[in-house]
């Protein structure tokens, strides 16, 4: 392999190094992304199972006599749990946003990784083709110059 071709291959293998860095940092952000939903996700069903029992046990007390301040009280706080839960959808439809974008980087990232490496692929049968036709030629050489020599042998004094 003459030196153009290992610079080359050296120049190709850092590129494809470096494609699997950023293809390894996109997984990570997918993953810290997709906990962040989940995350998201077991914030909102914890409020909203706190508002299924805050509904509940309002329903259970409505029906006897209770200080109407502690009604009162109950109502706010489930409006507030609405309020909040409000706000949890939001910011799950945000992380599922983000974690859609990064899994989208990721695809993109391998499928370039997956070009380059075909790239070096066909780089290097084009290399090893090149290399054997190199050395089929040196020895049809070697056979000529043989067979010149054993069909001429007073040329081999010349």
């Amino acid at each position: 392999m003459t030196r153009r071709h290992q610079a080359r291959a050296a120049r190709i293998e850092r590129i494809i190094e470096y494609r699997r860095r950023l293809t390894e940092q996109a997984q990570q952000r997918l993953a810290e992304e997709s906990r962040a939903a989940s995350a998201a996700e077991e914030a909102l069903a914890r409020l909203r199972q706190s508002r299924r029992e805050l509904a509940e046990g309002l329903e259970r007390l409505a029906s006897t006599p209770v200080d109407p301040a502690v009604l009162e009280a109950g109502e706010l706080y489930q409006r507030w749990l609405a309020h909040r839960a409000r706000e949890q959808e939001s910011l799950l439809d945000v992380a599922r946003q983000r974690e859609e974008q990064a899994r989208e980087l990721l695809v993109a990232q391998q499928r370039e990784q997956r070009k380059l490496e075909k790239v070096q692929e066909r780089w290097q049968a084009e290399s090893n083709r090149e290399a054997r036709r190199h050395e089929d030629l040196q020895l049809d050489e070697a056979a000529l110059s043989r067979y010149c020599l054993e069909r001429h042998p007073e040329g081999a004094g010349r």
